[in-house]
């Protein structure tokens, strides 16, 4: 077979027999009805998880790319599943709109993001999930569906985050904001400080987010705060383009790959950079449009496990992991990243019903993260920690049924939307206990 698909971080590879790329939902429906199984969809391969591996059909969404129409008064914009979230900015900005939350990666397409439960940081905001106002979906048999809260409601609880597994979004309907800009401030604050402040400096700001390199006594705070100052544009190299800072941090890893005694070190260094923050002198920041403050232009690859954990434990179960880091004897350079989500209604989000904190353990691309990942999950579990859909885990069926109220209900529906489970490879399966 001469088809060969990969994802980003280049860990999780497959051969299908077909990868398809159509450029309408009539197309989309047209071979969904003969497509070999299981059947697959890829965004632009951001997940960490097998999500899209298939020796049967995958379909790449690249061509069904832009906003179908908007709403300027009720805010909401028709949006095709394969935009990514870096197309999308500008083109909700053109019609004077952009979206109230993201993270800080917008390689995404907005169908996977919302699939996986996709998610900025801000304790009043949730997921992109949760922005979803609307959606089609095309079945595994190539009828379409519509859903939202009034038509087809269960549908629409179930599949706002669904990885794919009920069948594939044509479109998405998303509410938005009117245009807005952001002032970015922050700098590096003594990690005990940090966690003994950490309530007054999330409700501070709009968004809020930390980054502890474990070996350094600091932590490097980020905001970005709702501001009437005077936008500046900001001029992005082309997406996969290294910066300066990128080539920086990729040869300190390699450095660290090779000479792990000096993990240390660089850790400290990394955040030594940054000048020190303080509440009491919340300098003037960096002021842009919404869809230029979100995003960081990452372009060193990695994996990733994230866990959300109830959001009043979270300062414990960030120091457990932190402590386990420094001392399991696994070389490792990234950061941790901290950040707050809302609560959702939606069945399988991992914010369902309760505000939380998600802790991203990285791993440089280069290096083995199982041995890393599977302290830090013996940890999370404790906190009764759900996982991020996109980002490595261990956890099967059992484990969901007792983590989410809504699991059987979902699996239900699931059976009834595709009954021969074409949309499941064989890590699906796993994950809804499909023999």
């Amino acid at each position: 077979m001469s088809n060969v698909w990969s994802n980003w971080s280049g860990w999780v590879k497959s051969w299908p027999q077909a990868i398809v790329k159509p450029a309408s939902e009539d197309e989309l429906c047209r071979a969904m009805r003969d497509a070999v199984g299981p059947v697959r969809v890829v965004g632009s391969g951001h997940s960490f998880t097998p999500l899209v591996e298939s020796q049967g059909t995958i379909f790449d969404l690249a061509q069904m790319s832009g906003v179908i129409d908007h709403d300027n008064e009720a805010k909401t914009a028709r949006i095709k599943a394969g935009t990514t979230i870096r197309d999308l900015g500008p083109l909700l900005f053109d019609r004077g709109m952009g979206l109230a939350n993201q993270g800080d990666i917008d390689r995404q397409t907005i169908a996977g993001a919302v699939g996986t439960g996709t998610h900025g940081t801000g304790i009043d905001l949730g997921s992109i999930s949760s922005a979803v106002q609307g959606f089609r979906l095309v079945k595994s048999d190539g009828e379409v569906l519509s859903a939202s809260a009034t038509e087809n409601p269960d549908l629409f609880k179930a599949g706002c985050v669904s990885m794919g597994s009920l069948g594939i979004m044509s479109e998405i309907t998303m509410k938005a904001l009117p245009v807005y800009a952001l002032e970015e401030t922050g700098g590096r604050m003594q990690v005990d400080e940090a966690l003994a402040q950490v309530e007054t400096l999330r409700d501070a700001h709009r968004h809020f987010e930390f980054f502890w390199f474990p070996f350094a006594d600091d932590v490097i705070v980020k905001f970005l705060s709702e501001t009437d100052k005077e936008a500046r544009p900001r001029r992005r190299k082309d997406d996969g383009v290294e910066s300066k800072d990128d080539k920086t941090f990729r040869t300190l890893c390699e450095v660290s790959r090779y000479l792990p005694f000096l993990r240390g070190p660089i850790q400290k260094y990394m955040t030594s950079s940054s000048s020190r923050y303080s509440l009491s002198t919340d300098a003037p920041g960096r002021v842009r449009w919404s869809h230029d403050a979100f995003p960081s232009d990452r372009n060193n690859r990695f994996n990733e496990m994230e866990y959300a954990v109830p959001a009043e434990v979270g300062p414990d179960c960030l120091r457990e992991v932190a402590v386990h880091m420094k001392t399991c004897g696994v070389n490792f350079l990234f950061p941790l990243e901290y950040r707050y989500v809302a609560a959702d209604d939606i069945w399988i989000s991992p914010f369902y019903q309760r505000d939380s904190v998600t802790i991203s353990v990285h791993q440089y691309h280069r290096q083995p993260y199982a041995d890393l990942f599977a302290g830090v999950e013996k940890i999370f579990r404790r906190y009764e920690g759900r996982p991020h859909w996109g980002k490595l885990h261990t956890m099967k069926a059992a484990d969901f049924a007792t983590m989410y109220p809504r699991w059987d209900d979902f699996c239900k529906l699931r059976r009834e939307l595709d009954p021969q489970a074409k949309m499941l490879n064989p890590y699906l399966k796993g994950i809804f206990g499909v023999v």
